[in-house]
C-alpha cells in the first residue's frame, strides 16, 4: 500500500514537472518585487546582460572557428553563467587575499548549458528574455556540424524556455543586429549567405512573441543598417539586379518600404559603415583612386556620387560617434578621428592589432591580446585599464563602471599549484583602472 502511494506521488511530481517547469535558478525582482521586464532592448556590449542584481555572462570563451572546434568541450567552459553583484563574492577560507583575483568565487550559479563564449556572441536583454547566440548544432544530411552557422536563442531569467528562434550561415562579411524599427518593435536584422553563396538581407521580429523570417533583399553586395541613433529605420543596400547591374536601396525593416537611391555608372560605389543617418562608403572617381566618402540620408537627395570627402584612404572599420566627429580604423591600423568637415586628426598609430570597444566621455576603450586601455581624444593621454599575460580582443561587457573580458587564469602565488588552464574565462575589471581585475569565470 505504501509502495503504491509512493508511486502516486512520484507520477504528479512528473506530471506537475512537465507542466510547470523545472527553473534552473530563482526568478529575478526589482526593488518594488516585481519581475523583471525590459519595456526596451537593453544591451551591454555584448558577452554579458545586467538583469536586476544579476550578471549573465558566458563563462568562458572558446574560439569556434577552428577546424578543431569541439563543442562538447568547448561547452563545459563557455556555458551561461550569472552571479549576483549585490553579493560579497565568497571564496575558500584558505584563498590569500592576493590569489582572490585570479580564483574564481563560490556563489555563481549555472543557467544554461549552452554554449555561449564565442566570437558571434550578441547578448541582450529584452521584455521577459535573455536573448543570445551560440554556435549551430544540428546535423546536415551527412550527419556533420557546420559550427560557422549561428543559432539565436533566449530564454527566461530563470533559466526556463529556451527557445531557438533561427539559425544563419555566418562569415566575416555577414551581420546580425538587433534595432528598434519604425513601428517601435525590435527586430533582428540579419545579412548572411544563403546556400547559393549569395547575401540574403532579412529580419525576425522579436518581443513577447517572434515573427516569421521576413527576407528584404537579396543579391546584397555591401549595406549599412541602422544604429539606435538612426532616424531613418532602415538598411542602405547594394545589390545586383537581373541585368547584372548594381543598384542602390534603403528597405524600412519593420514595413519593408524602400527608397531609390542612384549613382554615377562611371563610379564603383561599396557601403562601408553607419553612424545615425551618415553612410560611409567608398567611390573609385577616377578608376585609380579609392577614397572614403559621405552621406546624410537626411538630405534631399538620392545620390552615392562622391560629393562629400570624408577621409583620402581606401577603407575605414569601427566607426564610432565621438561628440561632434567620428573614430575609426584605418587599414593600416591607425585610430583616427574626424568631423565630417574638420581636419584629420591621427590619434594613435599601433604596430599591434587593436580593436575599438565603445567610448565614454571623450575616452576611447580599445583592445589587444594583452591590454585593455583608453585614449583621450581630446589630448590622446593613453591609460592603461589592464595588462593581461594573454586576453581576448574585441569581446566585452561593460555596465555600472566594470569592463567585463576573457583571459587566461594567471599564475598563483600558491607554491603547490603546479597545473596549467589555458582556457579563456571571464574577468571584470573598474573601467578606470583604480580597482584589481577580479576573475568570475568559473574554471575547470
Amino acid at each position: 500500500m505504501k509502495k503504491k502511494i509512493w508511486k502516486i506521488f512520484a507520477m504528479i511530481f512528473m506530471i506537475a514537472l512537465v507542466f510547470t517547469g523545472c527553473a534552473t535558478v530563482s526568478d529575478v525582482y526589482d526593488e518594488n518585487g516585481n519581475l523583471i521586464y525590459f519595456e526596451e532592448l537593453v544591451t551591454f556590449g555584448g558577452q554579458v546582460a545586467k538583469i536586476g542584481d544579476y550578471l549573465y555572462y558566458a563563462n568562458g570563451y572558446v574560439d569556434a572557428s577552428g577546424d578543431d572546434f569541439n563543442y562538447d568541450q568547448a561547452k563545459e567552459i563557455g556555458y551561461l553563467n550569472r552571479i549576483n553583484l549585490s553579493q560579497s563574492l565568497q571564496f575558500d577560507d584558505e584563498v590569500s587575499s592576493e590569489d582572490r583575483k585570479n580564483t574564481s568565487p563560490l556563489n555563481s550559479e549555472k543557467v544554461n548549458e549552452r554554449f555561449v563564449g564565442y566570437q558571434n556572441q550578441n547578448m541582450f536583454a529584452l521584455g521577459s528574455y535573455l536573448y543570445f547566440s551560440s554556435t549551430n548544432i544540428h546535423k546536415s544530411s551527412s550527419l556533420e556540424n557546420d559550427y560557422s552557422q549561428v543559432s539565436l536563442f533566449r530564454i527566461s531569467f530563470n533559466g526556463d524556455n529556451l527557445q531557438e528562434i533561427y539559425t544563419t550561415r555566418y562569415d566575416e562579411s555577414s551581420a546580425i543586429e538587433v534595432q528598434k524599427g519604425s513601428d517601435g518593435n525590435y527586430y533582428y536584422v540579419i545579412c548572411a549567405q544563403n546556400s547559393e553563396e549569395k547575401y540574403v538581407l532579412s529580419s525576425i521580429k522579436i518581443g513577447d512573441k517572434i515573427g516569421e523570417r521576413v527576407v528584404l533583399a537579396e543579391n546584397v553586395e555591401s549595406y549599412a543598417i541602422a544604429d539606435e541613433n538612426s532616424t531613418q529605420r532602415n538598411v542602405v543596400y547594394s545589390f545586383t539586379n537581373e541585368d547584372e547591374e548594381i543598384e542602390f536601396k534603403a528597405v524600412d525593416f519593420a514595413t519593408t518600404e524602400t527608397i531609390d537611391y542612384s549613382y554615377p555608372t562611371t563610379m564603383t560605389v561599396s557601403l562601408l559603415d553607419r553612424c545615425g543617418d551618415i553612410v560611409f562608403y567608398t567611390a573609385d572617381k577616377s578608376n585609380t583612386e579609392v577614397e572614403v566618402y559621405y552621406k546624410d540620408l537626411n538630405s534631399v537627395d538620392t545620390n552615392f556620387d562622391g560629393s562629400n570627402l570624408f577621409c583620402a584612404t581606401d577603407s575605414i572599420s569601427n566607426v564610432i560617434k565621438v561628440g561632434d566627429g567620428y573614430a575609426f580604423i584605418t587599414a593600416n591600423n591607425a585610430l583616427l578621428y574626424k568631423e565630417l568637415n574638420g581636419q584629420l586628426k591621427n590619434i594613435l598609430g599601433s604596430d599591434t592589432t587593436f580593436d575599438i570597444l565603445f567610448e565614454e566621455n571623450g575616452w576611447i576603450y580599445y583592445s589587444s591580446s594583452t591590454e585593455i586601455n583608453r585614449i583621450s581624444v581630446i589630448d590622446k593621454t593613453i591609460e592603461n585599464v589592464v595588462t593581461m599575460t594573454n586576453m581576448i580582443s574585441g569581446q566585452y561587457g561593460y555596465s555600472d563602471g566594470y569592463i567585463y573580458f576573457f583571459a587566461q587564469v594567471e599564475e598563483s602565488s600558491n607554491e603547490n599549484s603546479d597545473s596549467t588552464d589555458e582556457n579563456y574565462y571571464l574577468y571584470k575589471v573598474s573601467s578606470d583602472g583604480s580597482k584589481n581585475y577580479q576573475l568570475l569565470g568559473k574554471t575547470k
